[in-house]
């Protein structure tokens, strides 16, 4: 329902673009970047300057055509929430981006330039309230996997790489959402997050180990069990101040936010641990072998705030260098993607907001692209952050504007200071993060739920620690698809059979009892790879005592030529065994299909019927369609045979001469209360006079046992004494009987059932209703399957008839 303004009014459905600050900031970048914009410099300055007023605009609603008073209602009434969640993701986001840039191999000052440049440019273009971007664990370690080894194969800078590698990646996601590929990250399982997370969790935690320990890796591994070998080689050379500052700050991270939920214990424990090294003097060369490496040793954080920096790459171009990162490129702007879609959604769902994923898009490229030029590398949305400015109560882009705004204060102010931070303590960080990214309980989801879950799931996490990351991506993604395609390219086969007093019940296929009509619902995907052999599975189904085929083909999908040949191939095997094809719930797509491929005209226009906006309408007709075949084609046989069909009527009588087909099949596995139900609407419609049992049937379609009336009343009322029943009101009754009506029926079923064919005779009906007691008994083939029942007064009739005939030769 859409949501009104303020005066009751249906609010503009633009409004975001219109009146939303980030919206007005976002139409003034996109107007700097029109042709006509650039010839004058003072055109230029008054784009921007309408575009930096739009970001205080006020929330939806709000139609004041005065700037002014929409900055100040923006300040009135979203203002103050936006700042305080803006802090408070600050508070929490620092010492997190400083320690990220250490996972990518680079100084802390740019973990913290990402944290700054691409939330704002992210904020001001995409279209989540409450997506934070910046720096994140996963994109980080797949940055160190791709840029490690290339500064000494092409004498560049690992910081120049890095920059083309961003610029790289933006261009990509820029593209993605450009070209309306929003819905690529669908073909991306649950599995394969959840695996890629996890092992890159597992990596972190391996790399950090040489920080906290305070040591030197002689080789650089860029394998799990390379790292995990030296560092267990190393480990005599332990610098035990930069493992007593790693593990302490762990602790802090971990158990500070149980003492009290508002307190920050990422910043509490980098403040705590630095101060610990600044006082013992642990960081002063002096200390020798002792001395605990800190944040000025790698480099030095400046409060100059040198943002701006002009690529290596647009001057010198290397494209031998661009093609080795292209796939790397590709690999690390889908998990950007993926990271942020998927983030923003779970949010959405909490927030109630309806997400733009193709703006979304836009919006990680365009941060990207401007990231490469403010000395940034890749990033995107965070979950951590992202949650915090949530549950803090931003209510707009601006809380992730605000909260650059306090990291760059913090840059400004705090630099000097920030260079004393051990490098241990950022390493501890990060174990404690890479520990919460193995999410134990996605991680049993995934395991618990398919076969397809857990193959998916250990391919990509084997992949991660084995292979390089890039690649380990693409193997998730390869495997997700090739599931898809192995699920999708199978068509779902079922069999439909008519119920007493309307409706069709659903059986397994091949497990419906022989008829001479038969009734195939076909779901899914018909194309190519689904179709192959769809023709012999078919036939699985016929039995001796099929006439008519009916193929129920309304859920179907994505039918092609290849279809068109088999489902050809098929009418004709039929056609060769007298078997005659009737088709049911054809849509438009595939009746062009079957009219171009000449199948139309084949199974003749009187065997079509449409699909019907009423249920199963078309499934009717086609089955009254059958039915007429079969009665013609009897008619025919018994004129030709006039003379074998009166020997017939003086054959052995069996059941099969009064086998009533509209047996109540159920399901073993329903609750009494499903069965009272059904019992009671089965009487609305049916002769209460001979009312029919349930025949409870397995998975296989095999009769399991029975349930009438009468046993399901007494199987309620048995553990009520007579007198506890009189003195009962219709309340109480109904609160002592609740508790029953879980249970399930194939506990108070009875199962004791004759054992009869159609083939049965007249004694062996006679003899099963005695022995048995009941009014109706069922009918079953020779695998066990229900094909219908017999009655008690249509075999008193074909008892009298016998003894007519009797009398009659006596």
């Amino acid at each position: 329902m859409a949501r009104g303004g303020d005066d009751g009014q249906r609010p503009d459905e633009n409004y975001e673009e219109k009146v939303h600050p980030a919206g007005m900031m976002r139409r003034g970048a996109l107007r700097m970047l029109h042709p006509h914009c650039w010839p004058g410099i003072e055109s230029l300055k008054k784009r921007i300057g309408k575009g930096a007023m739009g970001l205080a605009m006020t929330r939806p609603g709000f139609r004041d055509p005065n700037p002014l008073a929409r900055v100040m209602a923006y300040l009135r009434e979203d203002g103050r929430p936006d700042a305080v969640s803006g802090l408070t993701v600050a508070i929490m986001g620092v010492p997190q981006a400083m320690a990220y840039a250490l996972i990518a191999g680079l100084p802390p000052i740019y973990g913290l330039y990402t944290a700054i440049v691409t939330c704002v440019v992210a904020a001001v273009v995409g279209s989540s309230n409450h997506l934070v971007t910046g720096p994140t664990n996963a994109l980080c370690m797949v940055i160190l996997s791709l840029t490690a080894p290339l500064p000494a194969k092409y004498g560049l800078s690992l910081f120049e790489i890095v920059l083309l590698l961003t610029f790289l990646t933006g261009l990509i996601q820029l593209g993605f959402g450009l070209l309306r590929m929003g819905a690529i990250v669908r073909y991306v399982s649950n599995a394969v997050v959840v695996g890629f997370t996890a092992g890159a969790g597992i990596l972190i935690a391996t790399n950090q180990l040489k920080n906290i320990m305070g040591i030197e890796l002689d080789s650089h591994g860029e394998r799990f069990h390379e790292v995990i070998w030296e560092t267990f080689r190393k480990i005599p050379e332990t610098n035990v101040h930069a493992l007593g500052l790693g593990v302490l700050t762990a602790l802090l991270v971990i158990y500070l936010p149980k003492v009290n939920k508002r307190l920050p214990g990422a910043l509490l424990g980098v403040v705590i641990t630095t101060l610990v090294a600044y006082l013992f003097g642990w960081h002063e060369a002096s200390m020798g072998d002792r001395k605990v490496e800190i944040v000025r040793d790698i480099e030095p954080i400046s409060s100059n705030f040198d943002l701006f920096h002009l690529p290596q790459f647009l001057t010198e171009p290397n494209f031998q260098l661009v093609r080795e990162l292209g796939s790397g490129a590709l690999a690390l702007a889908l998990l950007g993607l993926i990271e942020a879609a998927s983030i923003a959604r779970a949010v959405a769902a909490t927030s109630g907001q309806r997400l733009n994923y193709t703006r979304e898009f836009v919006g990680q490229g365009a941060a990207n692209i401007a990231g490469s030029f403010f000395s940034c590398f890749a990033g995107s949305g965070s979950f951590t952050r992202t949650a915090v400015c949530f549950r803090s109560g931003g209510r707009t882009r601006m809380a992730a504007v605000f909260s650059a705004i306090w990291t760059t204060l913090t840059v400004l102010l705090l630099a000097s200071w920030a260079n004393f931070i051990p490098k241990a303590s950022l390493a501890g960080i990060l174990v404690v993060i890479a520990y919460s990214m193995i999410d134990k309980h996605r991680l049993a989801l995934a395991w618990k739920t398919s076969r397809n879950s857990r193959f998916i799931l250990f391919g990509t996490l084997g992949s991660t620690l084995l292979l390089p990351l890039e690649f380990a991506i693409f193997v998730g993604v390869g495997l997700s698809i090739v599931i898809l395609l192995r699920v999708t390219g199978r068509t779902r086969l079922t069999q439909l059979v008519p119920r007493h007093g309307g409706g069709f019940e659903e059986l397994p296929f091949q497990r419906a009892a022989p008829s001479p009509v038969v009734t195939v619902n076909m779901e899914g995907a018909l194309y190519f790879a689904a179709a192959e052999d769809l023709d012999h599975e078919l036939l699985g189904a016929i039995t001796p005592e099929t006439r008519v085929v009916v193929l129920r083909m309304k859920r179907l999908r994505a039918v092609g030529s290849t279809a068109m040949a088999i489902l050809g191939h098929f009418w004709e095997l039929l056609r060769k065994r007298n078997i005659y094809l009737v088709v049911c719930g054809i849509e438009r797509e595939l009746h062009d299909a079957m009219t171009h491929s000449g199948l139309r005209e084949r199974i003749g226009e009187e065997n079509i019927f449409w699909a019907d906006n009423k249920l199963h309408q078309s499934t009717e007709l086609a089955l009254a369609r059958a039915g007429n075949i079969v009665e013609n084609e009897d008619a025919v046989a018994l004129q030709e045979n006039s003379e074998h069909a009166a020997r017939d009527a003086e054959a052995r009588f069996t059941a099969r001469d009064i086998l009533n087909r509209r047996a109540i099949r159920f399901g073993n596995e329903h609750q009494l209360r499903e069965a009272i139900w059904l019992m009671s609407e089965m009487h609305k419609h049916s002769n209460p006079a001979t009312p029919q049992p349930l025949f409870l049937q397995d998975n296989e379609a095999r009769l399991f046992g029975q349930l009438s009336p009468w046993r399901l009343i007494y199987q309620l009322m048995r553990e009520l004494d007579h007198d506890h029943l009189s003195a009962i009101d219709d309340k109480n009754l109904g609160e002592c009987l609740r508790v029953h009506l879980t249970r399930r029926i194939n506990a108070i079923a009875r199962q004791d059932l004759p054992d009869l064919t159609a083939d049965s005779s007249l004694g062996e009906l006679l003899q099963a209703m005695l022995k048995h007691g009941d009014p109706v008994l069922p009918i079953c083939d020779r695998e066990g399957r229900i094909m219908g029942l017999v009655e008690q007064f249509p075999l008193l009739r074909a008892l009298a008839s016998k003894l007519e005939q009797e009398e009659a030769s006596a």
